[in-house]
């Protein structure tokens, strides 16, 4: 009898996991519909980007395409506020006065931290999903997804944070190897 009831509970124990884990990848698939929408859309963001030896804090207004690319300008720091990046299949470039601008890659990324961006929003319509779950962030009912890309020896992850009302972008950070190189808050 004590086996019976102890294989009862671990079945609607496995059940019940089963069921709340589900919740997350609906609203993962939620997500992945809202964002592989074939839209313009613009974001604000702060990112802070880390190169190992230095870390640079940018605010930007990110304009992303349907085609996966995008315009961004900066916004802060002043003294390079203005400058802007177009970012398309072929890489990113920047500009400022018709001066173009080189920053170079992120540590074992590949590309510029202008790059980041446009990345992590398409990890959010075709990204691998490794991981679901919701959070609270002060008062605030948030949906978790992490998404993970193999490329030879390299693992990139983006962790992201979508408010659960309006599947709009709170957070996501982006990890080369579980070293976070990029931290994009959105407004």
């Amino acid at each position: 009898m004590r086996i019976r009831v102890l294989c009862l509970l671990m079945t609607l124990t496995i059940l019940a996991a089963g069921c709340g884990s589900g919740g997350g990848q609906e609203i993962a698939e939620q997500i992945r519909e809202r964002y592989a929408a074939p839209v313009e859309a613009v974001y604000t963001v702060t990112l802070r980007t880390d190169f190992g030896d230095r870390v640079l804090d940018f605010g930007v207004e990110y304009t992303h395409r349907p085609d996966g690319g995008g315009r961004m300008k900066v916004l802060s720091p002043g003294l390079i506020a203005g400058i802007e990046a177009e970012i398309g299949a072929g890489g990113a470039s920047l500009t400022y006065g018709g001066m173009i601008l080189e920053m170079g890659p992120l540590p074992g990324t590949g590309f510029s931290p202008m790059e980041s961006l446009p990345f992590i929003l398409n990890q959010w319509k075709s990204g691998y999903i490794t991981q679901t779950g919701k959070e609270k962030r002060a008062g605030r009912s948030l949906a978790a997804v992490t998404t993970r890309l193999t490329q030879g020896d390299t693992i990139i992850e983006v962790r992201s944070w979508f408010d659960t009302d309006t599947l709009n972008p709170v957070n996501a950070e982006l990890y080369v190897n579980g070293f976070m190189t990029v931290n994009a808050m959105f407004e």
